[in-house]
């Protein structure tokens, strides 16, 4: 991979890092219970908070979810950012808002329609969102399209809104997303940012970094994690790579540190 990075790694001492999870460092899982960190993340994570920098993890998942699946709660300082922004987690130290009233409603309401369009659905509740996940059904755009207007139109009348995501829709609370996250930590001035992610959930955040950037005048990157190398969060991205493996190699290339050796089978 040929890429400058110089510049991000001089200034990383003093710079961000953040990172989405699910498909950016785990591999997708058609229930995200199953999901577990690339072999080799944690000690990566681990050697950008050495440098100094900030580390953020900005998932869709809830706080407790991603720590229960990823034991990134023991990695000292890290910042995790649950439910799209929603949450904030640092050194066992939680912040959220109450949950919209409106999903109480929804709760009721959303689990008939769901079903009647297929029984591969499912509903996950987040505490502060719903997640209607398609991933095990035969078709999940075909599915995911029949669902678009009607869902759409029950959250609007609960004052909530709805977020398409890869194989799901979330009924989330309004104006939060991954881009109000970065905007949070983008505000503590940092001397560099990275950002990665695989969803379109991510855009808002690479968008703030690209923003960033180009007002600073300071070094950032942004990847998206992208098998094809295409679609929305590839064309926004500054760099697009193909899974999590090659974006942990990039980390370790950004950070100068080698790969871990393969042990020889006994």
């Amino acid at each position: 991979m040929t890429l400058d990075v110089d510049p991000l790694r001089a200034a990383l001492s003093s710079g961000l890092v953040a990172l989405d999870f699910d498909g950016t460092l785990a591999p997708i899982s058609p229930r995200p219970g199953d999901a577990r960190p690339l072999g080799g993340v944690d000690q990566v994570l681990r050697d950008v908070r050495a440098t100094g920098a900030t580390l953020a993890i900005v998932t869709g998942r809830t706080v407790a979810a991603l720590l229960r699946v990823s034991g990134f709660g023991a990695i000292p300082g890290i910042v995790i950012y649950g439910t799209h922004g929603a949450q904030r987690w640092q050194a066992g130290r939680l912040r959220a808002p109450a949950p919209p009233a409106g999903l109480d409603e929804l709760r009721v309401s959303l689990p008939p329609l769901v079903t009647s369009v297929g029984p591969d659905l499912w509903i996950e509740d987040k505490g502060l969102s719903l997640v209607i996940h398609a991933r095990l059904t035969a078709d999940p755009e075909r599915v995911l399209g029949i669902l678009r207007a009607p869902v759409g139109a029950a959250a609007a009348a609960a004052g909530l809104g709805v977020r398409p995501g890869k194989e799901v829709l979330e009924i989330c609370i309004p104006g939060l997303d991954k881009g109000t996250a970065l905007r949070e930590l983008l505000s503590d001035d940092p001397a560099a940012a990275f950002y990665a992610g695989d969803d379109l959930g991510d855009l808002p955040a690479i968008g703030e970094v690209n923003a960033w950037a180009e007002r600073s005048g300071r070094p950032a990157l942004t990847v998206g994690v992208s098998a094809s190398g295409r679609g929305p969060v590839a064309e926004q991205a500054g760099l697009t790579v193909p899974d999590p493996q090659v974006l942990l190699s990039l980390l370790r290339q950004i950070l100068r540190v080698p790969a871990p050796t393969a042990k020889p089978p006994n």
